[in-house]
């Protein structure tokens, strides 16, 4: 994997990525909620996260021509999974986890997942994703898919 000298490689760890996660994800975000509020066409989304630069080559091989991959920053992307909720999108997390992971050995790699049809409105699904993320990076669970069953946890 060749990485761009002037990349932005950032740490979530330590700052927050909040305003650029959304600025960068909402205009496709729109257009999927868009088809789900008329249509009633489902979709779920992703984020994968690594301390180091990610490989789009893996993610664009890795999912359908419907689905869309935005790049946040070279180590953060939003994948969103057209007509897709509840295990069929997760199971698309974990093929891509799969993929990546022969790829890159590795490198760790942190997963958080949520569906429209659990988390209908914008803010709320932009909210459990980065929650579940951040949640993903406290407990270190890399290289795992990380949804709302945590939630179940903390009750």
């Amino acid at each position: 994997m060749r990485i761009n000298p002037n990349s932005i490689v950032f740490n979530i760890k330590t700052k927050d990525y909040t305003h650029d996660l959304f600025e960068s994800v909402r205009p496709s975000y729109q257009k999927f909620d868009y088809r789900f509020q008329r249509n009633g066409l489902t979709f779920s989304m992703a984020l994968f996260y690594s301390p180091d630069s990610l490989d789009e080559i893996v993610f664009t091989h890795s999912i359908r021509t419907t689905d869309k991959i935005i790049r946040v920053y070279d180590n953060l992307f939003c994948i969103i999974f057209d007509i897709s909720s509840g295990i069929k999108g997760f199971k698309a997390c974990q093929n891509i986890l799969s993929a990546y992971e022969t790829k890159h050995f590795s490198q760790q790699l942190y997963i958080s997942y949520a569906s429209i049809e659990e988390y209908p409105y914008e803010e709320i699904i932009f909210s459990h994703l980065k929650s579940f993320l951040d949640y993903a990076l406290k407990e270190n669970l890399v290289n795992q898919v990380t949804d709302g069953f945590h939630e179940l946890e903390t009750v």
